[in-house]
């Protein structure tokens, strides 16, 4: 167990649900499996959350906050050293936790992206598509797109260039979209 100040049961079901959802379907997770993973009581469990879905929703919530927060840079290219600064955090994370990041089962993503499609859509203001220009309806998916994929492609080539090698690739692109 953690130091008390920082421990939180909350926390520790929702990072046992993660866990478990690099493990098994998402379907077949029980209660049981979770408070066995975060070594909490059912009582604590149920005291924080109706179920597990309701622990997806929660973590889908504080990943749409996060998002909104964490992504708002991107929206505004003209910024150089804001999105400089967001993309080192964004590549930094990576090369600390590659190994815990994309590690669901591959049956848990569809319903993983469901909840956080749901949220995202809710917290992000998608402008009116019938007024929108192509730039402000595509262009945080483009920009999304292209840093997960060139994320992913970095992991699996175990990482080769620095972090500051990485912004230095993606800033330019980034900023033309």
């Amino acid at each position: 167990m953690t130091n008390k100040e920082h421990y939180s049961v909350k926390e520790e079901i929702e990072k046992a649900l993660l866990v478990l959802l690099s493990k098994k379907e998402y379907t077949s997770i029980t209660v049981t499996d979770v408070v066995k993973e975060a070594k909490v009581a059912r009582v604590s469990f149920y005291r924080h959350f109706s179920s597990i879905s309701d622990v997806l929703d929660t973590i889908a919530d504080q990943t749409a906050r996060k998002f909104n927060i964490e992504f708002l840079p991107l929206m505004d290219t003209s910024n150089q050293r804001k999105l400089r600064e967001f993309l080192f955090n964004y590549f930094y994370q990576i090369s600390l936790n590659h190994e815990e990041m994309w590690a669901l089962d591959a049956a848990n993503i569809s319903p993983v992206s469901k909840y956080l499609s749901e949220k995202l859509r809710k917290t992000f203001q998608v402008p009116d598509p019938s007024a929108a220009s192509m730039s402000e309806k595509y262009g945080l998916a483009a920009k999304l797109c292209l840093l997960d994929g060139v994320a992913k492609k970095w992991v699996a080539d175990g990482l080769q260039e620095t972090p500051e090698e990485m912004i230095d690739y993606v800033m330019p692109v980034i900023q033309m979209l």
